[in-house]
């Protein structure tokens, strides 16, 4: 008989600001450094729930699974899936429209080729189709349908409430309704992050109209044992 052997998966989305004003230039180098530190301690978390999940005997063991899911947007969607890969997740993306119509949105030509270089770089594209003259619903059902697929969000964000339908602040709030973990990070303040709250492994939070309320600072200690706890197996 063939021994089989859980897998440990970790699948990591992102929602976030764009351009400035709500994303500072002077703000991008350091949140690539935060970002960077996050998906390692991540990265490094799952590892460790991978090796305690199997046999002592490598041979037996399989790689976890670490996917970033982006819709590739300028900004923050970008920022971590570039992090991400660097980190040796696999990228995933979706797309509210088909890529040719999706590629209007970026307006330079260095954009639209940052797009399709990390467009080549995916294992899989899904390309939804959303109404060109909808684009608010169609970026929404983008973000939804990327909260169905991960464990954990990362939201690089003001706290201010959307202006409209698929804003970061309406994909935060519907993470925390769903309870997927949430890793906000403030652009004007990248140099750290906040966390979901959580009490003894259960996620508690309550909607993003008091974002404070909802979450707390952490470091890569509280982040670590978070991802423990999302990709560990129940014990008996």
């Amino acid at each position: 008989m063939i021994a089989t052997h859980p897998v440990i998966r970790l699948r990591v989305g992102v929602s976030g600001h764009r351009l400035p004003p709500k994303l500072p230039k002077q703000s991008e180098a350091p949140l690539h450094g935060l970002v960077d530190r996050i998906l390692a301690t991540m990265a490094d978390a799952a590892r460790r729930a991978e090796k305690s999940a199997h046999a002592p005997n490598p041979s037996e063991r399989t790689a976890a699974q670490l996917v970033i899911v982006s819709s590739l947007a300028e900004g923050a969607d970008r920022i971590v899936a570039e992090a991400g890969l660097a980190a040796g997740f696999a990228l995933e993306v979706v797309l509210p429209f088909s890529r040719t119509e999706y590629a209007r949105d970026f307006e330079t030509p260095a954009s639209q080729a940052a797009f399709q270089q990390l467009l080549d770089r995916a294992s899989a594209v899904i390309e939804l189709d959303g109404s060109p003259d909808e684009r608010p619903r169609a970026y929404e059902a983008a973000g939804l349908c990327m909260l169905s697929e991960i464990d954990v969000l990362i939201a690089i964000w003001d706290g201010e409430r959307a202006a409209g339908a698929g804003g970061t602040a309406e994909i935060v709030d519907r993470a925390v309704a769903e309870r997927i973990f949430v890793v906000w990070i403030e652009p004007a303040h990248p140099d750290s992050f906040k966390v979901s709250r959580w009490d003894g492994g259960v996620r508690r939070a309550t909607a993003t109209a008091r974002p404070n309320d909802s979450f707390r600072f952490a470091d890569v200690a509280v982040l670590s044992r978070a991802v423990e706890r999302i990709v560990g197996l129940p014990t008996r």
